[in-house]
């Protein structure tokens, strides 16, 4: 390997690290954490999930710290085996806020190179690769989904969006190996976030649907996205049989539904004020990026010459456009399965990984025209000033809305776990879609309470407890140390009297273990499988160039 070669690729290792630095420690300035009511619900289903595995063991189904104490079904209704980013530096760790640190730096570290694993095939250009990466990481929704919102979920799924292109990519240039990438990258989606999941295979259905009208669809890209879907499976066994097994046997509430538009002066006014604050009618990516933009697409438009990157920015600014509230919905739209999305702003998920792709495709078939060296400089200092600005002035403004905790290593288990937000999304409920519980208001007191189990002092006589108790799960309830019988799929009925005391505990089942297992095997499988293809790849294009030195 020659000298240089070493020396860019130290440079873009280099150049890695400070972006990941750059979009994480604004965050963390004061040595505090600033949390909505979405990053209570995350931290303290990942505390309980670090607490199990600490113990040597897999978390049960139900959660029993936080959520009002009530024995919520997160841990199987909301994937986490992407959390692990999140949960494995906090088992390693004493200090929460040092794990929760490492974890969104290390979530920046593969958002950036996904990224780049992705750009590195549609231009050979350095510079031209470097800003295709500050554009997808650095962006304003990106930062949002992050720190304002504390959409976990999300965020994780963005950071395996650019897997999933990159694999579409591949496939539709008729190269096998993006079966590998869009196995891991919808595979990762589906641990992360499930509406994050159905917006990307909505995503590839239209674009497969562009495919069939274009004439452009064969029977073997048909087959690769088969062989994907196939090898997807085995990635998500642990998160859907999770659902499965409680959607199927329980009546459980769902999340809300609507189809809250972003408002088109606020977004932009939110862009001039460089403001990333969770109001989804604010929501943007960011100044640099619109501008960005805009002027592609008036380029795509009036241009008369085809370019391949010409698709990419119509199919973002088409969606950036239905983000908006600009075009009028039917009332009734919010409560049909379209309502699940709940806000349009999601879709910038979308809008950002085709502006990504298009614009790194305009540079390269445009870098004769355009310096893309000057152009990294400039993208790279200008966002990174936007969004430290941005993230910093978030963190600092306090109390600007009711739900915000701040967190630090002295208050952390006790701000994420003594609220009550998310008590309900996941309720048993009745046939008028009322949470069960409601109604029932007995005085009890929480004794203990870990990861496992949760023991509860009775202050007055009571014969039922606001507990959730779902069909499909194994528990064990002791009354006084001495085992009862229980009925699931209601809540939990005992007779209780003032100074009784109540353990209510639970277990991972040998289909968990077993599921998590071939889940965990198979995402390592495939993700070693992708780096011998990249190395056999690489190794192959070396040898060809030295033969051909040889030759010449």
């Amino acid at each position: 390997m020659k000298r240089s070669d070493i020396i860019s690729k130290i440079m873009l290792v280099l150049i890695f690290l400070v972006l990941a630095f750059i979009s994480t420690y604004p965050a963390f300035i004061g040595h505090f954490f600033k949390l909505t009511m979405d990053g209570q619900i995350h931290l303290i289903r990942f505390e309980s999930i670090a607490d199990a595995i600490r113990n040597k063991e897999l978390p049960p189904i139900v959660n029993f710290m936080g959520f009002g104490n009530v024995g919520e079904v997160f841990n199987g209704m909301y994937p986490w085996l992407s959390g692990l980013v999140f949960i494995i530096p906090r088992v390693l760790l004493s200090s929460p806020m040092h794990a929760l640190f490492i974890g969104f730096y290390l979530l920046n570290i593969l958002t950036i190179l996904n990224t780049y694993l992705l750009v590195r095939k549609l231009s050979n250009n350095y510079y031209i690769r470097l800003i295709g990466v500050i554009l997808y990481q650095l962006n304003t929704y990106h930062l949002t989904l992050m720190y304002s919102r504390n959409a976990l979920g999300e965020a994780l799924a963005y950071t395996f969006l650019p897997l999933v292109m990159l694999g579409c990519y591949l496939i539709w240039n008729n190269k096998k190996s993006g079966i590998l990438y869009l196995a891991l990258g919808m595979g990762m989606i589906i641990n992360s976030h499930m509406i994050s999941s159905v917006l990307v295979f909505l995503l590839i259905i239209i674009a497969e649907i562009y495919r069939i009208f274009t004439r452009r669809l064969s029977l073997k890209e048909v087959g690769y996205l088969v062989s994907a879907g196939i090898l997807s499976i085995p990635i998500i066994i642990f998160t859907v049989i999770n659902i499965t097994n409680i959607a199927l046997k329980n009546r459980i509430a769902t999340t809300w539904r609507g189809l809250n538009s972003i408002d088109m002066w606020e977004s932009l006014k939110a862009m001039l004020q460089n403001n990333i604050t969770d109001r989804g009618v604010i929501f943007n990516i960011g100044i640099i990026c619109f501008v960005l933009l805009s002027i592609l697409l008036v380029t795509s438009i009036v241009s008369k010459a085809n370019g391949n990157w010409k698709k990419y920015i119509l199919g973002a600014g088409i969606i950036y456009i239905l983000t908006l509230n600009i075009i009028p919905l039917p009332a009734s739209l919010p409560q049909t399965p379209i309502g699940i999305i709940q806000f349009t702003g999601r879709l910038l998920s979308i809008v950002m990984i085709l502006l990504t792709v298009g614009c790194v495709l305009f540079l390269k078939e445009n870098s004769n025209r355009v310096n893309a060296k000057s152009s990294f400089i400039f993208l790279f200092m200008m966002m990174s000033l936007l969004a430290v600005g941005s993230v910093r002035t978030y963190h600092n403004t306090v109390n600007d809305n009711p739900i915000r905790y701040y967190i630090d290593n002295n208050n952390y288990i006790e701000e994420i776990s003594k609220p009550k937000d998310g008590a309900m999304d996941y309720a048993l409920i009745r046939k008028n879609k009322q949470a069960i519980t409601d109604g029932i208001t007995p005085k009890f007191n929480v004794d203990k309470v870990s990861y496992d189990s949760i023991t509860l002092r009775i202050e007055e006589r009571t014969n039922k407890i606001p507990f959730f108790l779902y069909k499909g799960i194994p528990y064990e309830v002791k009354l006084n140390g001495k085992n009862v019988k229980i009925d699931t799929g209601g809540v939990l009925n005992i007779k209780a009297k003032r100074g009784d005391m109540i353990q209510i505990s639970s277990e991972a089942t040998w289909w968990n273990y077993m599921t998590f297992i071939i889940s965990t095997v198979t995402i390592l499988v495939v993700g070693i499988g992708i780096v011998f293809f990249e190395v056999r790849k690489k190794n192959k294009v070396s040898y060809k160039k030295r033969i051909r030195n040889i030759e010449d």
